[in-house]
């Protein structure tokens, strides 16, 4: 048996959080769109006897007709090839749902009860088992209700829910449940959805499950390259191939400034870190180290000239300026009295968060004295 395992799509997704602009946001919908399509043809020309979608096919609050017309065409192009949806906390089956309201093709099944049923494929003895999210959290958790099952046919399973032992850190657990519960004897395969990382679940039984993890990431929480799954079952059980698929990367670095005289090298790395990429590459670079003063204020310059070298650039200044404050503390001036203030408030403060926020009052302190532009660093880039 030959599957197909994807989840976590999220077509229509927003990502204005992470501070782009709709243009970009529009050419990051398309590239999901793009990623589906190219699973989907690789089912068709391998070809799969089956494709298992592990949830959070869509964004249900957000998903567009034209969406939803991409979808069908998608499917039926697959022609006799079977997709299996099971709806997740982000696109759950309710009766005002698009998988409740919309015609989907025949070749196209998707549960609709938070509760285990199962498809049996004529052509092959392949048994799908499923449930569906009928709401943002799942009315009844299905996890531990399946029951062992018959080794006359292959048995696989496709279902969104958190494996409490894999939990992410800052991830909700929907319909959580423990490993052990959910690998059934009989159960060659389980497809997981929910975590956006590829991730296996591995225990003391014989159920292969995996989650597939995102096929292209979202945000900077998800950086690298993404997959879906290729799965073969046979009599010595199911083997698991992870097939690159993002087509855009999230991507973080640090520069260290430390030794750079001008823009040129800042530019410079950048570059790099661009030229060096495999692909499209959203990036979040953080500028640290010291800095001369002399180009700290061109930041927005340094932004201009590499931006478009990047599918979307995040540029954190977090570079601090080359600059005596013990010297100018000592100077007889209004100027020498209030860097001498700032300079004893910082010695006595333990809480590094209230040191950078001194640091950067000092800062812009000594900007405005000298009437110089201030250095644009982080978030006050867009304010």
């Amino acid at each position: 048996m030959r599957i197909i395992h994807t989840s976590d799509i999220h077509l229509d997704a927003c990502f204005a959080a992470s501070g782009m602009s709709a243009a970009c946001g529009n050419r990051r919908r398309q590239s999901l769109r793009d990623v589906l399509h190219a699973i989907l043809a690789r089912a068709a020309e391998w070809p799969a006897h089956a494709v298992l979608i592990a949830g959070d096919l869509f964004e249900q609050e957000r998903v567009t007709q034209d969406t939803l017309a991409f979808l069908r065409a998608e499917f039926a192009r697959l022609g006799r090839i079977p997709v299996f949806i099971a709806p997740g906390n982000h696109d759950p089956y309710t009766p005002d749902s698009p998988y409740a309201t919309e015609p989907w093709p025949e070749n196209v099944s998707i549960f609709t009860s938070p509760k285990w049923s199962a498809c049996d494929l004529n052509e092959i003895p392949l048994t799908v088992h499923g449930f569906a999210f009928d709401g943002p959290d799942i009315s009844s958790n299905p996890w531990g209700a399946l029951g062992a099952l018959g080794r006359e046919r292959v048995h696989v399973a496709v279902a969104h829910g958190s494996e409490t032992s894999c939990l992410p850190p800052g991830k909700g657990a929907y319909a959580p449940f423990a490993a052990q519960d959910a690998a059934v004897p009989g159960l060659a395969y389980l497809a997981l959805g929910h975590y956006h990382a590829l991730k296996p679940v591995e225990g003391d039984f014989e159920t292969r499950m995996y989650y597939s993890g995102a096929p292209e990431g979202h945000d900077f929480s998800e950086p690298g390259p993404h997959h879906y799954l290729e799965v073969e079952i046979d009599d010595n059980g199911a083997r698991v191939e992870a097939i690159p698929s993002s087509r855009v990367t999230y991507a973080l670095h640090r520069i260290d400034c430390s030794a750079f005289s001008s823009t040129q090298d800042v530019v410079e790395a950048l570059r790099t870190l661009a030229d060096h990429s495999d692909g499209a590459q959203i990036a979040r670079v953080v500028l640290a180290g010291r800095a001369a003063r002399e180009w700290r204020g061109e930041i927005d310059a340094v932004y201009d000239a590499v931006a478009s070298q990047f599918e979307f650039l995040d540029l954190v200044d977090s570079t601090q300026c080359v600059e005596d404050y013990d010297a100018l503390a000592r100077e007889n001036t209004s100027l020498g009295a209030f860097v001498g203030r700032m300079c004893d408030e910082l010695r006595d403060v333990p809480d590094p968060a209230r040191r950078a926020l001194l640091e950067r009052a000092r800062d812009i302190g000594l900007a405005a004295y000298r009437a110089q532009e201030l250095p644009i660093i982080g978030v006050e880039r867009d304010h």
